[in-house]
C-alpha cells in the first residue's frame, strides 16, 4: 500500500473551497484507511484563533492524529516556506507509522508549494516597508495599482489582503516579473510526492448558503467573545491572523466602526468572496479530479483504494 524507499511518498491532498466539507472527507479517509491528518490551512496554525478558522475540537483531535495546527502564537511568523518544512518533516514521520498523510486545507499556495517546492524570489526590507505604509495610505490605490500590473493575480486575492498586495508589487518592482507568471512557471515542476488531489466542489448556490449559515454558527459559538480573549491576551489587532476574513470585520464593529448587521453581512460576503477565489485557484491546478461531498462518498472510497494498491 505504501511506497518503496526508491519511490516518493503516498500521500493523500485534499482542497477546495471552503464550505465543501474537505474536513470532514479528511477524517472519513484517516479513519478508513489508518491516515493522520496534516493542516493546509495558514490560519489554523495560529493558537487561540479556533472558532474564525473552524479549527476541530478536542476530541476530533484525540480520535485522529491532526498535525500543524496551534503551531505559533498570534505575533509570530509564519509562511509557505515554514509550512513546507514541518510538513514535509511530519509526512515522513507518518510514513515511518506505516499511516497515510491526509494532507486538508483550503490554501492553495501552501499546497501547491508542498507539492512542488519553493520558488526562489528576492526581498527587499525597505521596499517591503515604503509599499506597506502605501497601502496603509491608501489600499484601494496599492490594489489598483497591482491590477493594472498583474491583473490575473491580483483576481485571485482580495483588495483587503495587505500582505499579499504588498508581496506583488515588492517582487515586481524588484524583478520585473508579475506574480502570476512565477506561479505559471513554478507549477510545471515536478512534485515531490506521488499524490493523489481530491478537489471538492458545490453548486455555487447551495455553498453561498452554507458559508451564511456557517458563519451565523460561529458567530453563536460565541466568536465575538473568542477575539476579545485574543485581544485582553495582550495580542496587538496588527498580528497576522486578525487580517483573516471575519476576525477583521470583528475587530471594526469592537471598535465602534460597523454595526452587528453589517458586520455580518461583511463576514458572509467576504467569505462567499474568498470561496469563489479558492475555486478559481484550485480549478487551475494540474491533476486535481473532482467531486462532490458527501454525494460521491462511494466513487470517493473506490478511487482512493485504488490509489493506494497501485499508485494511481
Amino acid at each position: 500500500m505504501f511506497s518503496k524507499d526508491n519511490e516518493k511518498l503516498k500521500i493523500i491532498v485534499i482542497g477546495g473551497p471552503t464550505c465543501t466539507g474537505k474536513s470532514d472527507l479528511a477524517l472519513y479517509l484517516a479513519e478508513m484507511f489508518n491516515g493522520e491528518i496534516v493542516n493546509a490551512d495558514s490560519m489554523q496554525v495560529y493558537r487561540y484563533f479556533n472558532i474564525g478558522t473552524a479549527k476541530p475540537d478536542k476530541d476530533t483531535i484525540n480520535k485522529i492524529p491532526h498535525h500543524l495546527i496551534d503551531v505559533v502564537n498570534p505575533n509570530e511568523d509564519f509562511n509557505a516556506g515554514r509550512f513546507k518544512e514541518l510538513a514535509d518533516r511530519t509526512i515522513g514521520e507518518i510514513h515511518s507509522r506505516g499511516h497515510i498523510p491526509v494532507i486538508v486545507g483550503g490554501t492553495g499556495l501552501y499546497i501547491r508549494i508542498l507539492l512542488h517546492g519553493i520558488f526562489q524570489i528576492p526581498t527587499d526590507k525597505k521596499m517591503r516597508k515604503l509599499l506597506q505604509d502605501q497601502y496603509a495610505q491608501n489600499p484601494k490605490e496599492t490594489y489598483e495599482e497591482l491590477k493594472r500590473i498583474d491583473p490575473v493575480y491580483a483576481s485571485k486575492i482580495s483588495e483587503r489582503d495587505k500582505i499579499r498586495v504588498v508581496r506583488a508589487l515588492e517582487i515586481y518592482r524588484l524583478t520585473g516579473t508579475k506574480m502570476s507568471d512565477m506561479e505559471r512557471q513554478h507549477g510545471f515542476k515536478d512534485e515531490q510526492y506521488n499524490a493523489m488531489k481530491i478537489g471538492l466542489m458545490g453548486n455555487r448556490k447551495t455553498l453561498y448558503e452554507k458559508i451564511n449559515k456557517r458563519v451565523e454558527h460561529m458567530l453563536s459559538l460565541g466568536w465575538l467573545e473568542e477575539v476579545k480573549n485574543i485581544l485582553n491576551m495582550g495580542y496587538n489587532e496588527s498580528c497576522k491572523p486578525f487580517y483573516g476574513i471575519g476576525y477583521r470585520e470583528i475587530l471594526l464593529y469592537l471598535k465602534g466602526l460597523t454595526t452587528y448587521e453589517d458586520m455580518v453581512k461583511n463576514i458572509k460576503k467576504f467569505t462567499r468572496h474568498y470561496a469563489k477565489r479558492q475555486l478559481t485557484w484550485f480549478s487551475k491546478e494540474k491533476g486535481f479530479v473532482w467531486y462532490v461531498f458527501p454525494e460521491d462518498m462511494e466513487k470517493i472510497k473506490r478511487d482512493v483504494v485504488q490509489f493506494l494498491e497501485n499508485g494511481t
